[in-house]
């Protein structure tokens, strides 16, 4: 009796390692792990409603490789949020781990055992060495960000989380996850320690709210001439003395940012929109962050603008544009 019971627990331990080394998965066809750090301080005011986002990166593109390292069933590809975080304590009550794929955010909180099924798909796997002359190669697309996952509460001081490093995802089989080391790719997040809450947050009013070109001779249309530019402040106001500054991404509604600086209106190409920052006359981008309020305690502080507008061709397309642009503001 005693024999057959080792027999039936030798044979379930080797079935249950079968299935969770189905399916492999590798950053350029052989790395296990990867990391991206986050290199600026991060400040969180604490009456920030939840899910709001505090930082977002820069987006990554990288290739994977995925096969069947042995028999295996027919399965896709899981995209699996916070890997080594059950329950999602590690991060404290406050703060929450996100994914921006395929145009979506996407959080833990929000998902269905925390992952993602990619439209990857490996047919059944019967050769108990696997199936690697069957491996699918693919690109994927995404950015981090990190969002506020409390509710808001009263003004305080300090350290957001401890936790200094965090795997952020893993891809793998329908069938769970791997945990051994080297056995699937899993990308980190370091330098969450960088952020802290301060006391207030900051308002922004734009003045005026909407800038207005008026008419244009459309006889003068010449490419990149000159049209009008018309002033514009963005004012920054808090309520405590807290240290801190203010980073803004500007992202185009109704419009595509052709440049990465020239705000182009969907119902008209011929013109374009341009964002100095003054005295310099510095060009302000769109979809990437920039300085709006340098680091200090002031509690007032005000921008100034041009909104230049330009010619894009030397044919006028007649009639009314508009275009606009909605500004995230993240604290430093």
């Amino acid at each position: 009796m005693k024999k057959i019971y080792q027999l039936v627990c030798l044979a379930l331990l080797l079935a249950l390692t079968q299935k969770s080394y189905a399916l492999a998965c590798k950053k350029d066809g052989t790395l296990a792990a990867d990391a991206i750090m986050i290199n600026t301080t991060i400040a969180v005011p604490n009456s920030l409603p939840k899910d709001t986002v505090l930082w977002r990166s820069d987006n990554y593109s990288i290739s994977m490789t995925c096969w069947q390292d042995r028999g295996a069933p027919s399965e896709y590809v899981y995209f699996y949020l916070s890997p080594r975080d059950t329950g999602l304590t590690q991060l404290g009550p406050d703060l929450e781990l996100g994914i921006h794929l395929n145009g979506t955010d996407l959080r833990c909180t929000q998902l269905e055992r925390c992952r993602v099924q990619l439209p990857i798909w490996f047919d059944f796997c019967n050769v108990g060495s696997g199936c690697k002359d069957k491996a699918k190669t693919f690109p994927l697309n995404f950015n981090f960000f990190l969002s506020k996952r409390s509710p808001p509460g009263p003004g305080k001081e300090g350290s957001l989380t401890s936790v200094a490093t965090y795997p952020a995802f893993q891809l793998d089989g329908g069938g769970g996850m791997n945990v051994s080391p080297d056995s699937n790719f899993v990308m980190t997040l370091a330098g969450l320690d960088r952020m802290r809450y301060v006391s207030c947050s900051s308002t922004l009013s734009v003045s005026p709210k909407t800038v207005d070109f008026g008419s244009i001779a459309a006889a003068s249309a010449q490419a990149d001439k000159v049209i009008k530019e018309v002033p514009f402040s963005i004012t920054a106001l808090k309520t405590c003395n807290s240290v801190y500054g203010l980073n803004a991404r500007l992202t185009p509604v109704a419009a595509t940012a052709a440049d990465g600086y020239t705000l182009v209106p969907n119902n008209n190409s011929s013109v374009g929109i341009s964002l100095l920052k003054q005295p310099s006359r510095s060009a302000i981008p769109f979809n990437k962050e920039f300085t709006l309020v340098e680091y200090s305690n002031d509690q007032m502080v005000v921008n100034n603008f041009l909104a230049q507008l330009k010619w894009r061709t030397n044919q006028a397309i007649l009639g009314k544009f508009n275009a606009t642009a909605t500004i995230d503001v993240f604290y430093k």
